[in-house]
């Protein structure tokens, strides 16, 4: 008779449990595309943002409201209503923390990506100087707090000792940062770049082995850059906040770029300058500036030859190159008809 009775207790709470999961399912969305329906009226896609970011936790939150009542609706499962009943703050702190965190996250989503030039917060922020770059790691420590908050308060609610909770769990942070020394290391010199900002995504870097590189990404352990020829490069963060960079991009786009080369002795270097702003007018090369004229400077002087360098200013790192390209090839024909 009692496992009877242990069936019948333990298949009733299934049943509501079953009928509560399936409601969730029901409700959730129909609530959802009732809001979805209000914030198809607005002209901003943060509240589209927001409604996709809860729609999980809306589901789980009637799931269990309604699994509560069910269990406090059946005198038989009393006993399941309360032990419910003392862990339902829990729950439902930690269903709060998931939803906090996920709304935080689409919010500066939002804002990096669509906000900054839309709003006239975002624009005010610009005129400002803000670096709106750094948002995406701002994204990730505050899901990270609301978490740590959420969860030491969840811990709490339940009868937890937060206090040694909280000694065991930095002595067990301690050994793992002792074992993982390079791992930290990355995640360190990461925010370091992120907070300082010495490349901004886009820039044109020069690395110490000559390579030209987009910088693409910076990630808590790595960062992303793409050379000239389309490959990605890819660099611990520790690694690269070492490196003795040129940033080709600061202070502004514009750099004087010296093309060297080695001429006979007997060139006209006169005439050469003319034959470079020839080919310049000819071409109207984008980036070049005009105003800022080429000059030839002799480096050195051999018996038959003399290495010479043609700098101009340009403005934009691609633009250099084809100019230096047009260079190259007004020298190649001025020497070959000599």
């Amino acid at each position: 008779m009692a496992e009877y009775e242990s069936l019948y207790y333990a298949g009733h709470i299934i049943a509501l449990f079953a009928v509560s999961i399936i409601v969730g399912k029901i409700a959730g969305p129909i609530v959802t595309r009732i809001l979805e329906t209000l914030s198809g009226k607005t002209a901003s896609t943060l509240d589209d943002r927001i409604i996709a970011a809860v729609k999980n936790p809306l589901e789980t939150f009637f799931f269990l409201i309604l699994f509560y009542f069910l269990l406090h609706i059946s005198p038989d499962l009393a006993d399941a209503a309360a032990l419910l009943e003392h862990y339902l703050a829990v729950i439902l702190t930690l269903i709060g923390t998931y939803m906090l965190s996920e709304v935080s996250g689409a919010a500066i989503r939002w804002y990096y990506e669509e906000g900054q030039t839309t709003t006239h917060l975002g624009k005010r922020m610009q005129k400002l100087g803000v670096d709106n770059s750094l948002l995406p790691l701002v994204r990730k420590v505050t899901k990270l707090a609301i978490y740590v908050i959420g969860i030491t308060l969840a811990i709490s609610q339940a009868g937890f000792d937060v206090g040694g909770l909280l000694a065991v769990t930095s002595v067990t942070a301690l050994i793992l940062g002792l074992a993982s020394q390079e791992t930290l290391g990355n995640i360190f010199a990461g925010i370091a770049l992120q907070l300082d900002r010495p490349y901004h995504y886009g820039d044109y870097i020069r690395l110490p082995s000559g390579e030209i590189a987009i910088v693409k990404k910076i990630g808590m352990r790595s960062t992303k850059l793409e050379d000239i020829y389309h490959n990605t490069i890819i660099l611990s963060n520790s690694e690269f906040a070492k490196m003795r960079v040129t940033n080709l991009s600061l202070p502004d786009e514009i750099s004087l770029v010296p093309v060297s080369a080695e001429v006979p002795l007997s060139t006209d270097l006169v005439k050469l300058d003319s034959a470079i702003t020839h080919a310049f007018a000819k071409a109207k090369p984008e980036g070049l500036l005009s105003d800022k004229k080429h000059e030839i400077v002799i480096d050195s002087v051999k018996p038959s030859s003399m290495a010479i360098s043609i700098s101009f200013w340009a403005k934009g790192f691609r633009n250099a190159e084809k100019i230096r390209q047009i260079v190259n090839r007004t020298i190649v024909e001025f020497t070959k008809h000599k």
